[in-house]
């Protein structure tokens, strides 16, 4: 090592009226004079410089306290103590350095040295210099030519243009100094220097801490790095650094950069810069932690970076990164970023980005493996340009986007580990993206996976569960592959294929979904071989108008609707199929004509699938067929009645107003269709609402309820609700904020979109902002689609206003705005009753009059009026009834369901 060795050369010389001199093996010893300096009296010589011509080569020159304005020269082996026991000794150079080193062996100890203000105070360009315990101030530390200067213990401060310079062929070590104050860079290590520094603190410069340049090398050991002015260690051309348990923090540029030079340079690609960290912590820079640009190599090894401004980790134009067993957290944007670079990365963990957790772009390469990468602000892993990315048993988890989204020309494999928690798709990809993902669980997401490109990507023995919409969608025209793959607990379909589409099923199952298990539709032709759809909330299979594809080997067991559902002109080929346990095999709308060979049911008790003929037609319109079944929407669900949504609408608590205005609307619809149906030209209307008011008073309630009226008004395809916010439709740099906007849009497509504080897509005072771009893409295709969606825009009364008019195409669109005013404090307590009656609790009268009391005292608290804060006073009320009963022997079923006055909480004033 660099270092090693160092200490042996900084051990103390003793200090005696004699001193033995360096000579040669078997020689006697040549006593040595010790030569004394000072001001007045004490001394022989009332200078140091004339100390030096007196002494001899190995003598000891003794200074007693004082301030010494001369320019020292020493050129021979000569030690020089400061008897600081009755004060300080200080050299102070009257013009240019005031001490210099140009060859032998120095030694100075305890001194202060000062320079004029300008250029260095101390200069060494050859010889070894050792200074102990010293101070240099008002110039620079200097080591030029072939220099091997050791500092221990020295203070460098105020100091103007840099601390430490080690140009030429210098060899520089310090060790427990403090390098600080400097109007500059701290420490410039360039040419063909090399410096080590161990137990150095080096804070305040204006500029770097540490610049590296040209050829020149520098190891930093336990060394601190603190409060830059620029960055914290830079690196250029083909300097090398490496860093052991050091601290970089609080830099106002980069805490580590390293720019290398062009990759079209053969020197810097053979000789690229480089950086090596162990053990190294960066916390709070002003810019990135880690950036790499050009022809320059990092490799960090269990290092932490830790709340910095922007990126944790980039790598940009050829850089490169190699991680190991490292922490970045908390990072103001991406926590790592490659532009046209490679990363690889092993046991790492990215985490609480203010951006993505992962972004690539151009022909970035990103190897990681065993990594976390979770709690993104945006998708946690992002592929833009032509990049490439290898997942190897990674984890990636609660993203408010994506887990994993791929767009451009981008290519994403996936091998092992999980994709989880993420609000919109747990893997997506897109434009012309592509992906290979085997082995890989995917849960908790909103859409599991996602297909939206011509290429087919490949999905091989995944597992996707717990999906809030469906467990996988494919878009139209689209044809990846899946193969020994599981989709279960979807709260929609298990597989949706879109139009047009052409997927390849095989050798999988999808159980329990809510919706219908595999959903194809208009158009789409699959090719399905070896599938289990089991527990279906609807069909077992779906196909819609005009679908097709071969389905072979597909077995459906215990669907709550008719296990197949085949639409209008839908034709369809089922070969060695099987449907048990449910009450219905089939259902075939008129014009469809599915195609059964080899077919077989069992326990099933309405039967009409042939086992054997070749081609079955059947028609629910036909006698002796299959008894009608209930309305459907176009998505094969059965379609709610009227009456009971409004009568669900009107058993709400409080919303006068609001549910008044539905009322109308309803009235208007209903109108509206007898026109049609008459076929007179409707009145104009817009179904497009604004909801202003708190939050907690029933606005996402209502909006799912209109939605449904609206589909049992035939007014709207399937009226499911697809909740957004800021975060859903804006993207994060530009061109990302147009496609998440129409993929929001599109998932809406048949029902309502529904824009939570729609009003943060107009920041107050950011007319720049990428929400403007959101507005403009909802209002075309608002136009574009006028009779497929409905749009509601939802906040707080006061802020909606400006929403509507930061477009004009807002105002024409949202004519209507729908008022949901606070819950009163006797609304407030039939929340908590109707609470409590769900769950098996009784309020007596005496309890009711004490929440009002309570709700009576909140009032004007920022939750007074709040649905939300009703429930949560139930919940505590549960809590503390709960804690009173625990002391009962055996407690009555009365006593366990009676809330009484004693737990209602107290309120909380102030």
């Amino acid at each position: 090592m660099f270092l090693a060795g160092s200490v042996n050369r900084l051990a103390p010389a003793s200090v005696t009226e004699t001193m033995t001199a360096t000579t040669p093996r078997g020689a006697a010893p040549v006593p040595v004079r010790t030569q004394r300096v000072a001001p007045r009296g004490w001394g022989s010589h009332r200078t140091i410089s004339a100390a030096l011509r007196a002494a001899s080569n190995g003598s000891v020159i003794s200074v007693a306290p004082g301030v010494y304005h001369e320019n020292v020269l020493v050129d021979r082996d000569i030690s020089i103590i400061a008897d600081r026991e009755h004060g300080g000794v200080e050299l102070v150079g009257a013009d240019g350095p005031a001490l210099v080193s140009r060859g032998g062996t120095v030694e100075v100890r305890g001194l202060a040295v000062r320079g004029s203000g300008s250029g260095a105070a101390v200069q060494t360009s050859a010889g070894t210099l050792t200074m102990v315990d010293c101070e240099v101030s008002d110039g620079w530390l200097e080591a030029d030519g072939y220099a091997t200067p050791v500092l221990r213990g020295c203070r460098v401060h105020s100091v103007i243009g840099a601390g430490l310079r080690v140009h030429g062929d210098a060899k520089v070590e310090a060790l427990g100094c403090a390098i600080e104050g400097v109007d500059g860079d701290a420490v410039v290590v360039g040419q063909s220097a090399r410096a080590g520094l161990r137990d150095t603190v080096m804070l305040r410069p204006s500029g770097h801490g540490v610049a590296l340049s040209d050829r020149a090398f520098v190891e930093l050991a336990n060394c601190t790095v603190a409060h830059t002015g620029g960055v914290g260690v830079h690196v250029d051309r083909q300097a090398r650094a490496v860093l052991r348990e050091s601290k970089i923090t609080d830099t106002a540029g980069d805490a580590i950069q390293l720019v290398g030079g062009a990759l079209d340079s053969t020197v810097a690609e053979q000789d690229p810069c480089t950086v090596e960290a162990t053990g190294t912590t960066i916390a709070r820079s002003g810019a990135h932690g880690l950036s790499v640009h050009g022809a320059a190599h990092a490799v960090v090894r269990e290092c932490t970076v830790n709340t910095v401004a922007k990126s944790g980790l980039i790598a940009e134009a050829g850089g490169r990164i190699t991680a190991d067993d490292c922490t970045v957290s908390g990072s103001g944007s991406t926590a790592l970023v490659a532009r046209g670079a490679r990363v690889e990365a092993a046991d790492c963990t990215l985490s609480r980005a203010g951006a993505n957790g992962v972004f690539l772009d151009g022909a970035a390469h990103v190897t990681l493996r065993r990594c976390i990468v979770s709690g993104s602000s945006f998708s946690a892993v992002h592929l833009a340009g032509e990049a490439v990315a290898e997942l190897d048993t990674c984890t990636v988890a609660e993203s408010p986007q994506h887990g994993v989204r791929v767009t451009g020309q981008a290519m994403v494999r996936m091998t092992g580990g999980r994709v989880e928690h993420a609000a919109m798709s747990g893997v997506q990809v897109e434009e012309t993206g592509d992906a290979t993902v085997r082995h890989t669980t995917i849960e908790h997401a909103a859409v599991g996976i996602r297909v939206q490109t011509p290429h087919r990507p490949l999905f091989e023995d995944c597992t996707v569960g717990a999906t809030t919409q469906a467990g996988m969608e494919v878009a139209a025209g689209c044809g990846p592959t899946v193969r020994d793959s599981r989709f279960t607990d979807s709260e929609g379909a298990g597989v949706f294929l879109d139009r047009d589409s052409r997927a390849t099923i095989e050798d999988c199952v999808i159980r329990d979904s809510k919706g219908s298990g595999l959903v194809v539709w208009d158009g789409a032709r699959p090719t399905v071989r070896t599938l289990r759809v089991e527990r279906s909330g609807k069909n077992g299979v779906y196909l819609a108008t005009d679908a097709a594809g071969a389905l072979d080997d597909v077995t459906i067991t215990e669907s709550q609707f008719p296990a197949i559902f085949v639409g209008k002109g839908a034709r369809p080929r089922f070969r060695r199929c099987h449907v048990q346990n449910t009450d219905r095999d089939l259902n075939v709308l008129d014009g469809g004509e599915p195609t059964f060979v080899d077919c077989t049911t069992n326990d099933v008790r309405a039967v009409s699938m042939p086992a054997t003929t070749a081609v079955a037609r059947l028609l629910v319109s036909e006698p002796g067929g299959i008894a009608a079944p209930a309305p459907l929407s176009t998505d094969g669900s059965e379609v709610d009645d009227l009456d009971d949504l409004l009568r669900q609408l009107d058993d709400l608590v409080g919303l006068a107003r609001a549910k008044h205005d539905v009322g109308t609307l309803v009235r208007l619809m209903q109108m509206v269709k007898r026109r049609q149906q008459a076929g007179l030209a409707p009145p104009p209307l817009s179904r497009h609402l604004v909801f202003a008011g708190n939050p907690g008073t029933g606005k996402t309630t209502v909006a799912r309820l209109y939605g449904r009226i609206l589909n049992a008004l035939g007014m709207l395809a399937r009226g499911h609700l697809v909740e957004v916010d800021r975060g859903m439709l804006v993207g994060e740099y530009v061109g990302h904020t147009a496609p998440k906007t129409q993929a929001a849009f599109r998932r809406a497509i048949g029902g309502v979109l529904f824009i939570d504080e729609a009003y943060a897509l107009v920041p107050a005072g950011q007319s720049n902002d990428f929400g403007q771009e959101a507005i403009s893409t909802l209002v075309k295709l608002m136009e574009d689609h006028r009779d497929q969606v409905v749009v509601i825009v939802a906040g707080y009364p006061d802020q909606m206003g400006r929403f509507i008019a930061a477009n004009p195409g807002l105002s024409s669109r949202f004519n209507r705005t729908l008022t949901f005013d606070d819950y009163t404090v006797d609304e407030l307590v039939e929340i908590v009753v109707h609470h409590a009656a769900d769950h098996e609790y009784e309020v007596p009268t005496a309890t009711r009059e004490a929440l009002v009391g309570y709700f009576s005292d909140s009032a004007g608290g920022q939750r007074s009026g709040n649905g939300r804060f009703a429930r949560q006073v139930f919940q505590e009320m549960t809590e503390r009834h709960a804690y009173r009963v625990a002391d009962l022997d055996e407690p009555t079923k009365e006593q366990l369901s009676a809330l009484l006055e004693a737990d209602v909480p107290e309120p909380a004033h102030g």
